[in-house]
């Protein structure tokens, strides 16, 4: 070959190289191109497929078995309206297909109800096209705990249907490991029972697997262990037939008390006690961590990295998930350890890359945040991993941009995720066009290292408009004109195309939906829903007797054409929610207070007495009830204790969540039986409690409330 040819292929590969560096490599596993076809006859009418017949999906192998650069996907529409769908993966194409049926086809598919019309509108000559960055990621570890605790087969089957007709390609899956931990630990020499002190129960799950909690409920048996892996097996199973790769756990720390009491078994490993989280005891929290400067680290870190890939069958991801130090500081002490820090962040990721070599770690960036990490630590903990090892996952994007404060995270690949949700409340709020302006921020400004987006709400079944918006977003270079996509919205959720619909929407938008939020400020809640107090007002951000004026002029158009639609009766529920709190909580509950202060006996009476009917009337529209919670805990419970445990761990969670109160009302529900059996009671408490004292002394209430009503309670449903 010439030398000036010799020259220019040397500067070609040298130039893929330095372009190539750092780039997000995920593994692709083998799928079914034509799975697509299966989950539209799972949760579409059959109309819909005689509508896509002509779907033709790269194979994983003409993907190179990497997840391909970009989300992309083409729908060719022929003069006589025949189409043709192309598209990269199997996700790619089903995004495609159901933007087009809510957007031409009046059809949509939600977490709860599904509408769908008769048909598409006539279409002819046209090309359409869909594109996204490279990974449209859907997990919150605490989803897990606070919606899918009780989840089995056929919620899991509807719902990664969802996952896929919405286009995302990696999913967090926690789910199942505990099966895997509990084979490492005695491998090692931890006997059984005592991992009963280290596991927490079913409900509370999420926090044991950050580091937060430990023996929190009793612990699990094995054979609720088994159901969970079993029931991981098939959902990873399923998720990898869709071309949708599972991030798996990986190790990052936490191992049971006897690895250091016991002297037997490592009498020369250091470990570190982790502080206890959010004011639980040390016999709940505070756990054991090895020191990520000792030996046993990796040890631990690899055999269960081999040990969960021989359970689960093989290679079936590089995307690993660890999160060292979750609402915790990096360190045993109360200092940031610069040293500690980065050999933590080290030996997660060589432990990792000791069983895959091309080990992805994903990590959650909420520690910078909530623990307000200075630049320096941020820093020094993300330079131990090589550019292009580490996935950081943006949290809370919507409202703390870590990016912004960390220079793009330093060059690591990042994901802008939506938060929104805490606890899985279910009071209306959000911010589209907050949403809208800071993704599109983020594609300007944060560089190439911007690899996609995603969803990381701490529950679902609330607020679906927000999360339908974003996953438009997802798939949009532009920023989405809102009146539009309103429109559309309301037709697709309606399955009809009436005016007054949109005008529903508009108004719904231009109210709940612009929120103002910031980092720092109380995040809003409706205080009917917390331990009672006086001179509390719901202070909403936009004119509300306006809007609810608006809104009550709307109902008759509204009940006599969409009055039977379940997804419109949920959303009118959700409304009606919204106007009697604010009646309640700035009518019944200030009078309250006023006649209180006026020491008006008889008039704290009438108020208190028109305070519980309205709590009646507000559990009127509520869309689920608490029984079906309880019931549902109950139903996966393998053994006798457990049908007694679960449904104690459920409410607690709901209510208390935590012996003596320490996150009480922060997972609060909107739902029957809590409305009027809960906080209603509660409310009752504090009326009969003003009643009978005449100086109000907030310690001794709340000592009195929570013994006689919110743990009772917690502890009623066995």
């Amino acid at each position: 070959m010439p030398r000036t040819n010799c020259f220019y292929v040397s500067l070609l590969i040298l130039v893929w190289a330095k372009t190539g560096e750092g780039a997000l490599r995920v593994q692709l596993p083998d799928y079914d191109k034509n799975s697509w076809r299966n989950v539209l006859k799972r949760v579409a009418p059959d109309w819909v497929l005689e509508e896509f017949q002509d779907v033709r999906v790269s194979s994983a192998a003409e993907n190179g078995f990497q997840l391909p650069k970009s989300g992309n996907a083409r729908i060719e529409i022929s003069k006589h309206g025949k189409k043709s769908v192309m598209a990269n993966t199997p996700t790619d194409a089903l995004n495609a297909i159901n933007t087009y049926l809510r957007t031409q086809c009046l059809s949509q598919v939600s977490w709860s109800n599904s509408s769908f019309s008769s048909g598409c509108r006539k279409h002819s000559n046209d090309i359409l096209n869909f594109e996204s960055k490279q990974i449209r990621y859907f997990g919150n570890m605490c989803t897990f705990s606070y919606s899918f605790a009780w989840w089995e087969w056929p919620q899991w089957e509807k719902f990664i249907d969802w996952i896929a007709l919405n286009g995302f390609n990696t999913v967090l899956m926690p789910l199942g490991q505990e099966a895997i931990w509990r084979d490492v630990f005695m491998g090692l020499g931890v006997e059984r029972d005592e991992l009963d002190s280290y596991f927490t129960s079913q409900a509370y799950l999420a926090w044991h697997r950050m580091g937060n909690l430990k023996a929190y409920g009793g612990g699990l048996s094995d054979a609720q262990m088994l159901n969970d892996f079993n029931l991981a097996k098939r959902i990873i199973n399923r998720l990898l037939e869709l071309g949708i790769v599972p991030i798996l756990p990986t190790f990052a720390g936490f191992v049971p008390d006897q690895l250091e009491k016991d002297f037997r078994l490592f009498p020369t490993s250091k470990f570190n006690r982790l502080p206890c989280w959010n004011n639980f005891t040390s016999e709940t929290s505070c756990l054991l961590s090895v020191s990520p400067f000792d030996p046993l680290f990796q040890k631990i870190g690899s055999t269960f990295l081999r040990h969960q890939k021989k359970m689960l069958g093989g290679d079936i991801t590089n995307l690993y998930s660890a999160d060292p130090f979750n609402e915790i500081l990096p360190s045993d002490s109360s200092k940031f350890d610069a040293s500690f820090m980065k050999q933590t962040a080290q030996s997660i990721m060589n432990s990792c890359r000791k069983v895959d070599k091309n080990c992805i770690w994903v990590l959650q960036s909420w520690s910078f945040t909530y623990d307000q990490w200075p630049n320096w630590a941020i820093k020094s903990f993300l330079s131990a991993v090589p550019i292009g090892n580490l996935l950081i996952l943006d949290l809370y994007s919507e409202v703390v941009p870590a990016w912004q404060m960390t220079s793009s995270f330093h060059g690591h690949n990042f994901v802008w995720c939506l938060l929104h949700n805490f606890g899985g409340s279910r009071e209306l709020r959000g911010n589209l066009q907050k949403v809208d302006k800071g993704y599109q921020l983020a594609l300007m400004k944060a560089g190439s290292n911007l690899v996609g987006a995603g969803l990381s709400m701490e529950a679902i079944d609330q607020n679906y408009v927000v999360y339908q918006f974003m996953i438009d977003r997802m798939w949009s270079q532009e920023p989405i004109p809102l009146n539009n996509w309103l429109k559309s919205y309301s037709e697709s959720r309606y399955s009809a195309d009436f005016k007054v619909s949109h005008k529903f929407w508009t108004i719904l938008a231009g109210s709940f939906y612009s929120q103002p939020e910031k980092w720092g400020n109380p995040r809003f809640s409706v205080f009917l829903y917390h331990r009672p107090a006086f001179a509390k007002k719901i202070e909403y951000w936009f004119p509300v007797e306006e809007t609810f004026n608006h809104l009550q002029s709307l109902m008759p158009s509204l009940m006599h054409v969409l009055g039977d639609h379940p997804l419109f009766k949920e959303d009118l529920n959700d409304v009606m929610r919204a106007v009697i709190q604010f009646e309640i909580g700035n009518e019944a509950a200030l009078s309250l207070t006023e006649a209180f202060l006026m020491e008006d006996k008889q008039q704290i009476g009438a108020s208190c007495e028109n305070l519980m009917d309205m709590f009646q009337k507000l559990e009127s529209y509520s869309n689920r009830d608490f029984k079906e919670w309880i019931e549902d805990s109950k139903s996966i419970a393998p053994t006798s204790e457990e049908r007694q445990v679960f449904p104690v761990t459920a409410s607690d969670i709901l209510t208390v969540w935590g012996p003596t109160g320490q996150n009480l009302d922060y997972a609060h529900r909107e739902w029957a039986g809590l409305l009027s059996g809960y906080y209603g009671r509660r409310w009752q408490y504090f009326c009969d409690w003003i009643l009978e004292h005449d100086v109000f002394n907030h310690t001794d209430f709340s000592i009195s409330v929570f013994r006689d009503v919110e743990r009772p309670f917690a502890i009623s449903n066995i």
